[in-house]
Parts: C-alpha cells; sequence; structure tokens
C-alpha cells in the first residue's frame, strides 16, 4: 500500500513537472524560463530552496531565486554555497550530497553549514558549453535528494540548456536578420546611387568619347603632311622618307636647326601612320633637370626616394603602343644614355627603385640639333646609342635651303593667325614678300612665324607692305654702295680664287651660304646642268661640287656629268 501510495505520488511530480516544463518552452522571455524551470526542480524535489545561476557573458549571475533574500545571499554560508556552483559551472558535472557536512570535500567549511543541508546541483549545459547551474538544498533530515529524481530533473535541466540556446540563437537570427535588413537598404540606396553615378558617367564617358574622337580627328587633320607647308624639292624628300618608315615601328632619328619644325614633322609621323590613336608623349631633354628627367622617362615605384609616396609611370609605359617623342636628344646626360640604350635593346624599361623589368611597345623618335657624329667624337654621345636610333635619319632643311617655301608659309602664318585670334583678313603686298624672301632667317621658320605675326599685328590696314615687317635687322642684308664699319664676316674660302662677293659686305656664314648656292646655282644653269663643265667653270673638283650640290639640295636637269 505504501509502495503504491510512493508511485502515485512520484507520478504526480512527474505530471507536475511535464506541465512546468511545458510553460517554461512555451514562452520567450529567458526571465519566465528561468523561473518555471527551478519551480518545477524545486517542486519535483521537494527543495527548501535554489536558485538559478546564469553565465551568458562570463560573469555568472542569479537569475532566479527562491526562499533566499538578499541577507541570506549575502551571508558567509551562502558564499560557501556559490563556491559550490561555481564549481560545477566549470567542470559541467553534476553534484550530489545528502550532508555537507559530512562530505569530505566540505569538511573543512563544516562549520558554515549549521544547520545541516542535502544539496543538488545540475549543470545547464548547451551543445558547446556549461552555461549555468540549478542549485537546490533542504534540511538534511529530511534526507538526500533520490538519485532517480535528479537523473530526471539533469534532463529537464539539459532540455532547459537547448531551450536557453535556442532563444539565443533566435536572437542572433533575429539580429542577424535586422542588420541584414539595414545592409540590404543601405546596398539598395548604395546601388541606386551607384546606377544613378554609372548612368551619369556613362553619359559622361559618351561625351569624352565623342571630344576625343573629334580631337584625335582634328589631330589628325592638323598634323599631317598635307600641313605641313613645303613644296621645295628638299621637303619632298623628307615627305618621301615618312611616307616609307610611317608604319613601321623603328626608330627615328629627326635633324636640323632650332626652329626648322622638328616636333611637326615627329607629330606628322605619329598621327598620319597605324599609331594615331595611341598616346604622343614628348619630352625636352634640355628643359628638365637630369634627376627628373630619368624619373620622367622611366618612372618609379613608391617609396623609391624621399617624397615617392605612390609609383609613377615613366613616359616609356605611359605611351603604351603609341611614340615617345625626344626633343632635344644630344642634350641628354650619359648616364640616361645608357638607360635609353637598354630601352632600345631589350624593349623593356626598369622603373627607379623596382625590381622587375615592364616591356616597352612605344616606338621612339628623336629630335636634335646638334651634330651627333661630332658629339660621339667628342665623347658626349655614346656611340652605340647613336647607332641604335639612327635606323632612319631625316633631316629638316633650314629654311634658306627652301626659300621657295618662304611666301607660302607666310600666307599661312598669316591666315592661322587672322582665325585665330579674330583679326581682320590681311595679306602680304609683292615687296613685303620679295624682303620676306632676301632674309636670312637665322632662326628658320620659328623665326619667320614669329615676324608675321607681330608685323599683323601691328599694321593698320588690311595690306602688309615691306616697309610695315617687323623683322630683326641682322636677318637682312640689303645691298649697300658702301661697306660697315663693323667688321664683316670672314667666309671661308669661295667655289675659286676670283669668286666676287655681291655688293655690300657679307656679314654672316648664313649669308655666305645663300651667296655660293645662288653662283653653283647660275653656273649650272649657264652650262645646261652639265655638271662636268659646271665644276670646270667653277675651278672645283667634280667630287667637291656634288657634295655642295648634295648639300644645298639644289635639283634641276641631269647633265652628262
Amino acid at each position: 500500500m505504501m509502495a503504491s501510495m510512493k508511485s502515485q505520488a512520484r507520478a504526480d511530480r512527474l505530471t507536475l513537472l511535464v506541465a512546468h516544463i511545458k510553460e517554461m518552452l512555451a514562452g520567450e522571455d529567458s526571465s519566465a524560463l528561468f523561473d518555471g524551470l527551478l519551480i518545477g526542480v524545486v517542486e519535483h524535489s521537494a527543495a527548501e530552496r535554489g536558485f538559478v545561476l546564469f553565465s551568458e557573458s562570463g560573469r555568472p549571475t542569479i537569475r532566479a531565486a527562491r526562499a533566499l533574500d538578499q541577507a541570506v545571499a549575502r551571508s558567509e554560508p551562502f558564499r560557501r554555497v556559490r563556491r559550490i556552483a561555481d564549481y560545477v559551472l566549470r567542470s559541467g558535472e553534476p553534484f550530489l550530497t545528502a550532508s555537507l557536512k559530512d562530505d569530505s570535500r566540505f569538511r573543512e567549511d563544516e562549520a558554515h553549514f549549521e544547520p545541516d543541508r542535502a544539496v543538488m546541483v545540475l549543470p545547464l549545459r548547451t551543445s558547446e558549453r556549461p552555461v549555468g547551474v540549478i542549485y537546490v538544498d533542504r534540511a538534511s533530515a529530511q534526507g538526500g535528494f533520490d538519485t532517480i529524481d535528479r537523473a530526471v530533473l539533469q534532463d529537464m535541466a539539459d532540455i532547459a540548456g537547448i531551450a536557453i540556446e535556442a532563444r539565443y540563437r533566435v536572437r542572433q537570427l533575429r539580429a542577424n536578420r535586422d542588420e541584414l535588413r539595414l545592409a540590404n537598404m543601405t546596398l539598395e540606396r548604395m546601388a541606386n546611387s551607384l546606377q544613378e553615378d554609372v548612368a551619369a558617367k556613362s553619359v559622361e564617358l559618351s561625351r569624352f568619347e565623342r571630344d576625343l574622337d573629334s580631337k584625335n580627328r582634328a589631330l589628325r587633320s592638323t598634323y599631317t603632311f598635307k600641313n605641313i607647308v613645303g613644296r621645295s624639292p628638299q621637303m619632298h624628300r623628307v615627305f618621301d622618307i615618312l611616307n616609307q618608315v610611317m608604319d613601321y615601328p623603328v626608330p627615328v632619328l629627326i635633324t636640323g636647326e632650332s626652329g626648322t619644325g622638328k616636333e611637326l614633322i615627329a607629330r606628322a609621323l605619329h598621327h598620319g601612320g597605324a599609331r594615331t590613336d595611341e598616346p604622343f608623349m614628348a619630352i625636352n631633354c634640355a628643359a628638365i633637370p637630369e634627376n627628373l628627367l630619368e624619373s620622367e622617362l622611366f618612372g618609379y615605384k613608391r617609396g623609391a626616394f624621399t617624397g615617392a609616396n605612390a609609383a609613377k609611370e615613366g613616359l616609356f609605359i605611359a605611351a603604351r603602343k603609341g611614340t615617345v617623342f625626344l626633343d632635344e636628344l644630344g642634350e641628354m646626360p650619359l648616364n640616361i644614355q645608357a638607360k635609353l640604350l637598354r630601352v632600345l635593346q631589350e624593349r623593356e624599361v626598369r622603373p627607379i627603385g623596382g625590381r622587375d623589368a615592364e616591356p616597352v611597345e612605344a616606338r621612339i623618335i628623336a629630335a636634335t640639333n646638334r651634330d651627333l657624329k661630332a658629339e660621339v667624337g667628342g665623347g658626349r654621345f655614346r656611340e652605340d646609342l647613336y647607332y641604335r636610333l639612327n635606323v632612319v635619319e631625316v633631316r629638316v632643311p633650314p629654311l634658306r635651303e627652301r626659300v621657295e617655301d618662304i611666301p607660302a608659309l607666310a600666307r599661312h602664318f598669316l591666315r592661322r593667325l587672322t582665325e585665330d585670334v579674330g583679326l581682320p583678313l590681311k595679306r602680304l603686298s609683292e615687296d613685303a614678300l620679295q624682303r620676306l624672301v632676301r632674309a636670312s632667317w637665322p632662326g628658320n621658320v620659328r623665326q619667320l612665324e614669329n615676324a608675321i605675326k607681330s608685323s599683323a599685328l601691328l599694321s593698320r590696314g588690311t595690306v602688309i607692305g615691306s616697309e610695315e615687317l617687323r623683322l630683326p635687322d641682322e636677318s637682312i642684308a640689303p645691298p649697300r654702295a658702301e661697306p660697315e664699319e663693323a667688321p664683316a664676316y670672314e667666309a671661308p674660302r669661295p667655289l675659286d680664287a676670283t669668286t666676287t662677293l655681291p655688293a655690300g659686305r657679307i656679314r654672316n656664314k648664313a649669308e655666305w651660304e645663300a651667296h655660293e648656292r645662288e653662283r653653283i646655282l647660275a653656273a649650272l644653269v649657264r652650262c645646261g646642268w652639265n655638271k662636268t663643265r659646271a665644276a670646270k667653270e667653277l675651278k672645283v673638283s667634280r667630287r667637291n661640287l656634288y657634295r655642295k650640290i648634295e648639300r644645298y639640295g639644289i635639283e634641276g636637269s641631269n647633265g652628262d656629268g
């Protein structure tokens, strides 16, 4: 009869415990879960008091308590109780004793447990670690806790641990969901803003492409051989050479005096060929200090020297498949010449401070007004670099060797000036053109252009007369009956000892060469372009005459010589 009553009482307690578990799991509030858990354990085990200790962020705190007031919680015996709870929290193993006073594990603390207590401490475990404990006790006189009840209650504690973990996961998922929702909203705003930016950039890019295409067409139209004024035989020879090498990726060396238009020839060579859509990168080797010239040509890596806060591409890399134009090549320092030679030989460049070489695809066009052969002989220019660059040489003749182009050039400069600055249409009179033709122009085409600009801006009428030309005094050699007091230019030995100088004394080399060219041309005309007879008349060897004809670019009918 007694056993039947005990079984019924156990069944009633289990029924009540299940009801508590259902109630505990039904809510979402963690505090309600802890309260329900503690009530179920206390009632099922017939404990007198208890508490739930929970460690969510590494610091254990009491989340639910029964029959424990603040005075008890602050007492010394309770601190010993907390020691037991902390031990179970660390180990994750349940603790059960019928008498703390008789338990050998706490014998040194027996004075603190009067009256004696029976204790049961169960861990709250998740799938990863213990997160809390359930502590219950009662007077030891009532007997210890049943091991069967302990097993049931541990299962209940494990269910609570799973529920706690599930709630934690749900909170995390909700927090992640909220963060994700906020991130999605932010991304959506960014995407909309990006779409607007892309649309604006697309419009801007289209406009830029149209502008670039227009500028490229303008460049191709401006820098073509058709727009280089020159109908003389000397200029036709230049055009013939350029047309032959235009599409070949070989170096071109452009030589000629200052002001002859070497850069104009280089640009025409670039824009007239297959590289016209690629960059044209020009640099004046004489205008940049040596240390800066090296970095401009070859580039540098970040940290290569003080102030190199970011890497920079050199011209050879920035030009891509276009053209690098090296103006005033003869002024390049020897140490940079050695690095330029490597670019030509290996078709690669190593930036300052860099370890790896980068391939070079750009074509190299160089220009100089110096005699590079003489510079090589003087040790100022590398011989190997000279022969690497001088694959094709284009000599741009000075203006004194193509005087027949002067009228056309003058009209061209005058027309372009009136278009650029909005001047009324003007023209040059015949006597003005004759005066321009007679001038020596040591500054060549550039000097002629500046003279036309000055004369056009300062002239009053629509026709610029000879007297309105603004020419440097030293560029004109009008005939004079009497010699000037200033020392005359000492001309080199003429073609023959009986050569008569023109009226007025020759004052510079340019005037002498112009005079000599006229004498040779007159002799050839008189001799019907028979070079043998002309050489005899001029009292020079045929070899010397041929050299002079080639030097001055004289062309005409072929004679028997």
